[in-house]
Order: C-alpha cells, then structure tokens, then sequence
C-alpha cells in the first residue's frame, strides 16, 4: 500500500511538472519559443549593401553601386554533380571554351568538396545577360541573391584617383582605398529559409540596410571637366613625343583643391585586373623625380626673402663657365652670359646664375627654405602611397651638393610637393595642404565640408609678388614662350631635368623629364598647372615639349571655369531701361568710358558671354 502511493504520488508530480512546464511556455514565453523555432529554421548570410557615391564638384557620378544577382547552390539537393558543373559553366562561359572548361573543372570540384555543406557560392555579381542565361537553365538546387558592384561610369577619366573595389566591395586603390573605413559597404545580412534537415531552402532578394547604416558619399574637388580636357591634352603630347609618360596636375593656389590630376598610361577601373599594378598607382603623388631648373624659383625666392638679391640685382655668370673645386659648372646650349639681373637669370634658366644665389644663401638657409616650401615631406594629400621625396640633411651633404640642389639635381620632388610649392607664389606666400575631398554627404544631406588647411607662411606677400613677376619674366621674354595664353598674363617655369641612368648610375644623355609649371592670370591666380613629359624622343626641352600643353589645358579650361581675361566681353544691364519691350534694340558694339558694353534688358537673352 505504501509502495503503490509512493509511485503514485512520483507519477503526479512527473505529469504536474510537466503540465506545468507546458503551461509556461505556451503562455508566457513566447517570444523565446518563436525565437528558438526561429534559429531552427533561418540563418543569417552576410552579403554587400551599396558603397557610398564619388561625385566630382558638379556632382557628376565618378563612382557609384549597381545591383547586380549572385548566384548560390545547395550541394545536398545536387544529385548529377557532373551535369550540374556543366550546365553552370555553359552558361556563365558560353562562348570561350577554354575558359569553361577550366571553370567546369573547378565547379565539378567545388561540388564534390562541398557535398555535405548546405550554401556554396557558384560566381558572384554576373552580368545581366549571364544571370538571364543561368536561371533559365533552372538548375536543381540553384538560387540568386541581389548583391552591389562597384561601377566607373567615365571609365578611365580620374582612374588613378578614384582607384578601384575587389568582389567584397572593399577598396583597393585611390580615394577608394584610402576612405574605405567611410564609404564601405554597410554590413548588411539576408535570412535564408532552412528546411527540417538544416539545409538552405531559399533567400531573399533584398537586402536589410538600417536606416542609421546608411552609406557616406563623397563630393570631390574634382571637375570632371577639367580632368578630361588635362587627360586629352596630355595624351596628345605623349603620343607625339613617344614618350615613356606623363603627368598633370591642375590646383587651386588658394585651397589646396586638386580640380585634375591626370596621367599617362593610364588604366580602367572596370577592369583593374587586366592592368600591370604599376598602373594603378598615382605617380604624382607616389613617384619622385629631379626637378630640374624648375627648383631654381625656390631659391631665388629664398634669397629675395632674406634681402641678398633684389629684382634689379645684376649677377656676373662668368661667360659661361664657373669651377667650384674639380668641378665645372656650365650654362645649357653652352650659353654664354656675362651680367644677367634676377629676372634674367630665371627667364634665361641660368645655372651660374642659380648656383651664385645659392652661395649667398648658404648651405642651413637653403635647406631651411627649402624645407618650408615642402620638400623632403609629405604634403599630407588624401591619397595612398605618397612619397616624401629627398632632400638630404645638411650633415649629409658634399662639396658639390649646394651648386647641384640650386639648379634642380640631387634632391627628388613628387609632382603635388612641386604644383604646391609654387602654389605658395600664386596664394601670397602660404603653404597649403592639397586635398581631393570637398564635402560629405549622407542621404542627400550635408554632413561635414573639407575646409582649406594652411600649414604656415613661407615667403612674405611681397616676395611672392616679386617672385611673381620674375615667373612672368620666364614666359614674356625666357625659355617658357610657348606657355603664352591669349587674354592671359601667365607666371612659369620650365625644367629639362637629366635622368639617371640606370646602367652607368649617371645622367644618361638621352632621357629627360621636361616639365612647366606656372599659373594665370598672374595677377589674381585662379589655377596652379604642372606639366611633366617622362623621357619624350627628339626635342625634350620642358619650354618646347610641356610648355604648350599647359597653355592648351589652361586655355580650355578658362573657357570651362568662366575665368575672365583682358579679351573677355564684360556687360552692364541698364536697369532704367529694363521696361523698353522693343526687342529689335540690342547691345551696343561700342564700348562705354569703362570699357564695358551697354546692355538693355531687351537685348540680355541675346548675351552669350555672361557678366563675370
């Protein structure tokens, strides 16, 4: 009897807690019963949400994200392996056969391998055409998902500067690269379908983007008109000189904001992996060279700002000829100058000249300036890889590197220190940050703007002006003639700098970098443009050879901008006669006592050039 209530009472409280256990969790936890019925029959897959946009300054799209299908497979619902892999490499390979039976073979093996997994990928982002091709094959356990690529609508214009996205959508070169951690793809999952065996049933198309996750875009300084009229022109010179390369930069003085930079060869982003990696680099900013004659602005400003020299200064340039120790130093064309002024000295691209100036300065001072203008740093330019370039410290230097420095030999610049240096004659005197980014935005909302930084003064406002006019000089009546702009006065410099030979470890004879960097209008400087031709064949001098390229990317890119010259038509609207309706009364081709033409309200849509 005692047993029997014993088992009893055991069996009723068994079933007790049971009913118990039951009752709890039909009616109070539900959310944690929906949740682990949840887990069971879904899981999360990670897939690519949309990368920010690159946009020029006119909000032109540079870079941008375009849906494309994905196509997965569950290996356990693949019963023929073999016809699988086939019919899958029919269709994403349907006209090379090399190519699909190389992809047939790595399917086959994909599927083998994967026999009891539940989700593989077959091929990532296809084509539109592909993906058309492949879900009409309706492959058993085959599916698609909706993922983003990385697309350059303008190809290969700013490539170097935009750079370029792998499959995962992270960024490889460029301003991709260096604001991955800003324009990444959000982290975004899809819920898959999983069947009572655990395996993957069904995905859906879209993916599930918080409304706080979205993407940061990017407004650069960039204009994409300008770039390409830098890229067209620059093309064309390289083409007709069969030159090695080439680079050109086009920069606000003021700003520091790069609206080109172009080079030659060049590559397209779609397609970066068809290119050497040697392509993908921006060698303006990663590549460092002699300057060339071009450094010889650098110190005669150096000695203008400590009171050596004057523009009227006449310095003896020994016929020619100057020995410092061992060593000789010549004029190029074996010229032979007598007493030339500072500015003559600069429009002729004299050496001797050069190096005297030098000499006054002494060794410290030469560096110290030099090293004020940005040489031997990094300008800090948002761009991967920039090079430093060389100048040695002071310790460091021989008997023949004070003479050799002045005119532009054994220190190296980067393209940007260069267009930035003489952005410090153009803005006053300053040295300022070049940058690439203007502005950002999210959801069409302004978040934050890239304000102009200015490192220090370098040169006072007075020396930059004489400088200036030194620089003009150059163009009017020196080496840089070709650089000349109708309507325009320009301020430049040429360079010819002898490149090492790689062989023999000295200057070679035959290879050149030519160069011309200056800006307009040299009174008021809207635009810094530098010009560098890599070893052209034949004539290589940088007045002969980047001298007319920068006087045709400036030219067209005035048009462009509206910059006003001395030839540009200006127009005063007559408000007093604004109400006259005769429409046959039209501007005046006399010009008033100020030089400007009279227009009347019934004459301005007749107005092509606008009031600048």
């Amino acid at each position: 009897m005692v047993r029997t209530l014993f088992v009893g009472a055991a069996l009723f409280l068994f079933f007790g807690s049971l009913a118990v256990r039951l009752t709890q969790l039909t009616l109070f936890s539900g959310e944690r019963v929906e949740k682990f019925s949840e887990q069971q029959r879904f899981r999360s897959v990670k897939l690519h949400a949309p990368r920010g946009y690159l946009f020029d300054r006119n909000h032109n799209e540079l870079a941008v994200s375009i849906p494309l299908m994905s196509a997965y497979i569950n290996p356990k619902k693949v019963t023929d392996a073999r016809s699988a892999a086939r019919n899958i490499a029919f269709s994403i390979e349907p006209k090379n056969n090399k190519k699909r039976n190389i992809l047939f073979r790595k399917l086959l093996a994909k599927l083998k391998s994967s026999s009891n997994k539940k989700f593989v990928w077959i091929s990532r982002k296809l084509e539109p055409k592909i993906y058309a091709g492949l879900k009409k094959k309706n492959i058993k356990g085959i599916g698609f998902v909706s993922e983003y690529k990385r697309f350059y609508p303008k190809r290969d214009v700013a490539a170097k500067i935009i750079g370029f996205c792998g499959i995962d959508n992270q960024g490889l070169s460029g301003l991709e690269y260096h604001y991955d951690d800003l324009i990444e793809p959000v982290q975004a999952r899809a819920k898959v379908r999983r069947d009572a065996f655990g395996r993957v049933v069904s995905m859906p198309k879209t993916l599930d983007v918080s409304e706080g996750a979205k993407p940061i875009n990017m407004i650069l300084t960039i204009d994409e008109r300008v770039q390409y009229i830098a890229e067209r022109a620059l093309e064309r010179k390289v083409i007709e000189t069969n030159a090695k390369g080439g680079i050109a930069i086009v920069m606000n003085p003021h700003t520091g904001g790069i609206l080109a930079m172009a080079e030659q060869p060049k590559f397209n982003p779609n397609n970066f992996s068809h290119y050497n990696p040697e392509r993908w680099k921006a060698h303006a900013v990663s590549h460092a060279m002699e300057p060339g004659s071009t450094f010889k602005v650098f110190v005669a400003a150096a000695a203008l700002e400590e009171r050596l020299t004057s523009s009227r200064d006449k310095i003896y340039c020994e016929n020619g000829k100057y020995k410092i120790g061992q060593r000789i130093i010549s004029e190029a064309h074996n010229s032979q100058y007598k007493n030339l002024t500072l500015l003559e000295v600069i429009a002729k691209s004299s050496n001797i000249g050069a190096v005297k100036l030098a000499e006054r300065l002494g060794k410290e001072k030469l560096f110290s300036y030099l090293t004020s203008f940005g040489f031997g740093l990094k300008t800090g330019i948002d761009l991967p890889y920039e090079n430093s370039g060389l100048l040695r410290p002071v310790s460091s230097w021989s008997l023949g590197s004070l003479p050799s420095i002045s005119f532009g030999q054994e220190v190296s610049v980067t393209p940007i220190q260069l267009a930035t240096g003489i952005s410090v004659f153009a803005n006053g005197g300053y040295l300022v940050r070049p940058h690439l980014v203007l502005a950002y935005k999210r959801d069409n909302k302004l978040e934050k703007i890239i304000k102009p930084y200015i490192r220090h003064r370098v040169i006072s406002e007075a020396t930059a002006k004489t400088v200036v006019k030194i620089m003009e000089g150059v163009v009017t009546s020196g080496t840089g003639g070709k650089a000349a702009l109708s309507g325009f006065e320009v301020a430049g410099k040429t360079g010819t700098a002898q490149k090492i030979d790689k062989l023999t470890k000295s200057y070679s004879s035959d290879k050149f970098l030519s160069s011309f960097v200056g800006f307009f209008p040299a009174n008021n400087p809207r635009l810094v443009i530098l010009v560098m031709v890599d070893e052209p064949e034949g004539i290589a001098w940088g007045g002969s050879v980047a001298a007319p390229v920068f006087s045709e990317i400036a030219s067209r890119s005035a048009r462009a901008l509206r910059i006003v010259g001395r030839n540009t038509d200006r127009y005063v609207i007559d408000w007093s006669r604004m109400t006259n309706t005769n429409n046959d009364e039209v501007v005046s081709n006399k010009s008033n006592a100020s030089g400007t033409k009279d227009l009347n309200f019934s004459g301005l849509l007749s107005i092509i050039k606008p009031l600048m």
